[in-house]
């Protein structure tokens, strides 16, 4: 039996549409309605919209809410502005097993490519009507997030609010650059420039091999906002001539003596080689990820000399670095406290809020340069650090997503590794990963 897919491209299962349809139907919203805060400037103003105790309920979606401190960070704001608002995180269950209960969180917090799954199951509600009613200025955010959020609204829905941002960094390794006494990376490279870097330090040295540059083959597409599949979601395209530069490139990333060992070895387990085994001279991460993992390397005491430089850009993309990433909160359709929830969008996203966030906690997602520039000024591990160097690109655009993007980019690796260890040519792995793509999504549109 065939089901009609919906319009995010996958059939939704049964259990999940009566479930949601039941849901919705019985919930109501706590709470009157009121204008809240002036969305435009930031500034809160001290309206509440009741006196009665509200609880909304939060479900994290690998949006890096992962301990209480995590949670107190971003609840204690909105407790200040609205003594009776108590976010509770629901932990200790997936999603599909909170909708077959029936126990629908009232905000979803999700990543930007995890918003595709929560809209899948139905869990995303228009905010068009909260941000004019509430007069919230989308302006005032970083406007590549909100295209990518947009990019979700087929007829011009808005299905996320952001409160935090990520950005691409290169972080490199300052005591492998002085062993060999070549001059550490720089803003405004560009990758042809990185590759020249990584030559020169990809060495051996005392039966210990340094590897230069360890960034996977989605660093490269995403960083070029190169998609995948065609805009009616039809065709692949993993042959393209983008796709084609990207492989001719990591061929001559691989080509460098050393990078691949003689078992054929070319992926060397990214941050945590870079930071616990210390043998890898430069990486593409995250300034979020990067946080906490060199806290915790301060903490306990092993430390080595580190620091940052702006992503690297294409020659014909100069100034822009990798792809615009961000956390967002969504409302349920089915919550029952949604103007409580509006709330806590507009506490969270407030000037004041976003300024001590950006401070000490997460990246701002105002368009406001000179507050970035403010990131972490009030965490230790980055003093000393090319903190401003970062920000001299800007978030490249982010493509769609779609339900088919992790399928093809599988089939994209196995190419990468067909390149590699079985030394076959850029146009044969491209041409057989986009046979393969064809054929995978035939079989999805038939099911």
């Amino acid at each position: 039996m065939k089901h009609r897919a919906n319009k995010f491209g996958f059939t939704r299962g049964l259990w999940i549409a009566v479930a949601i349809a039941a849901m919705t139907g019985c919930a109501k919203e706590a709470g009157t309605p009121a204008q809240g805060t002036d969305s435009k400037t930031g500034t809160l103003q001290a309206e509440p919209f009741t006196t009665e105790p509200v609880t909304v309920t939060l479900f994290s979606n690998s949006a890096g809410i992962n301990t209480e401190k995590d949670l107190e960070i971003l609840a204690a704001p909105v407790r200040q502005k609205y003594p009776n608002i108590k976010i509770e995180q629901i932990k200790g269950a997936k999603i599909n097993e909170l909708i077959t209960a029936g126990e629908i969180p009232d905000l979803i917090a999700t990543t930007h490519s995890g918003m595709m799954n929560m809209l899948q199951l139905g869990l995303g509600s228009d905010l068009n009507p909260m941000v004019k009613a509430k007069n919230m200025d989308l302006n005032r955010f970083e406007p590549e997030i909100v295209k990518a959020i947009k990019q979700y609204g087929k007829d011009g829905e808005l299905y996320g609010i952001p409160y935090a941002m990520n950005y691409g960094v290169l972080v490199y390794n300052k005591d492998i650059f002085n062993k060999f006494g070549v001059p550490y990376p720089k803003d405004g490279m560009t990758w042809n420039e990185l590759l020249d870097v990584a030559r020169k330090v990809t060495r051996s040295d005392n039966g210990v091999q340094y590897i230069g540059w360890d960034g996977g083959m989605e660093v490269y597409t995403r960083a070029h906002s190169i998609p995948l599949i065609d805009d009616k979601q039809e065709k692949p395209l993993l042959s393209s001539a983008p796709l084609q530069n990207v492989f001719t490139y990591l061929r001559s990333l691989y080509n460098i003596p050393g990078i691949v060992d003689d078992k054929g070895k070319y992926s060397y387990g990214g941050v945590n080689y870079f930071i616990k085994d210390q043998k890898l001279a430069m990486y593409p991460f995250w300034i979020t990820g990067l946080t906490s993992r060199v806290q915790a390397l301060a903490d306990g005491g092993d430390n080595f000399d580190w620091d940052l430089a702006a992503f690297p850009s294409a020659e014909d993309r100069k100034g822009v670095g990798r792809e615009v990433e961000f956390q967002s909160l969504m409302v349920t359709p089915m919550s029952k406290n949604k103007e409580a929830a509006y709330r806590v969008m507009e506490v969270l996203t407030s000037d004041e809020v976003q300024t001590a966030l950006n401070r000490d906690y997460s990246l701002t997602v105002l368009n406001n340069l000179a507050l970035r520039k403010q990131f972490a000024k009030g965490l230790k591990v980055y003093e000393g650090k090319n903190m401003e160097g970062i920000f001299s690109v800007k978030p490249a655009p982010s493509t769609p997503v779609t339900p088919y993007d992790s399928k093809l980019t599988s089939f994209l690796s196995e190419a990468v590794k067909r390149m590699v260890q079985e030394h076959q040519d850029v146009n044969t792995v491209l041409r057989e990963a986009n046979e393969k793509a064809e054929k995978y999504i035939q079989e999805e549109k038939t099911r």
